[in-house]
């Protein structure tokens, strides 16, 4: 009994490959923007002493980084505020610029962030919401405050320098 030989024109089958494997690529690379986008953003806000993650839905034309510090500066929700939570971040505070270096975010606000209100533990719970903010932003993990273009600020009578990215594992929280 002969064995018969499957013949195959590659010039015909050839295009229905390319095909397949460009929607294989394309699914794939679907796939994984799924995944590595979160399903919300975690903003923090304080109640007492503190820090409280509240979620925030995603938009898909907007990059999370500029998402999470719009949603920090917006401040709690009414209903938040009802729930006891509340912002050290003063009122004003504007973005200058949001820049992406690796894993770290560096942050350029307006000098309004220097008018926080005073006190140790007020200041050092704004530095934490907008480090925990942040550094909730998959593939951040370390956060560089400016003020005015500024790489290195002292607020107020406390003396807290801000001259470095600072990550979760710097704070005291």
């Amino acid at each position: 009994m002969k064995s018969k030989r499957l013949k195959i024109d590659l010039k015909r089958f050839a295009p229905f490959v390319v095909a397949v494997l460009l929607a294989g690529g394309l699914i794939s690379f679907w796939l994984w923007q799924a995944q590595s986008r979160p399903e919300g953003l975690s903003v923090y806000f304080v109640k007492g002493d503190q820090l409280i993650a509240v979620n925030r839905p995603i938009k898909a034309d907007v990059p999370l980084l500029e998402q999470a510090l719009a949603a920090l500066l917006a401040g709690p929700s009414e209903d938040e505020r009802g729930r006891g939570m509340t912002t050290h971040i003063p009122a004003g505070v504007k973005v200058k610029h949001i820049k992406l270096e690796r894993k770290m975010a560096i942050i350029d606000l307006s000098r309004e962030l220097e008018n926080y209100g005073g006190g140790s533990a007020r200041l050092e719970g704004m530095i934490a919401q907008i480090v925990y903010t942040m550094t909730g932003v998959p593939g951040i993990d370390k956060v560089w405050i400016w003020v005015e273009g500024e790489k290195e600020v002292v607020l107020g009578g406390e003396g807290f320098v801000l001259d470095r990215p600072l990550g979760r594992q710097d704070l005291g929280n």
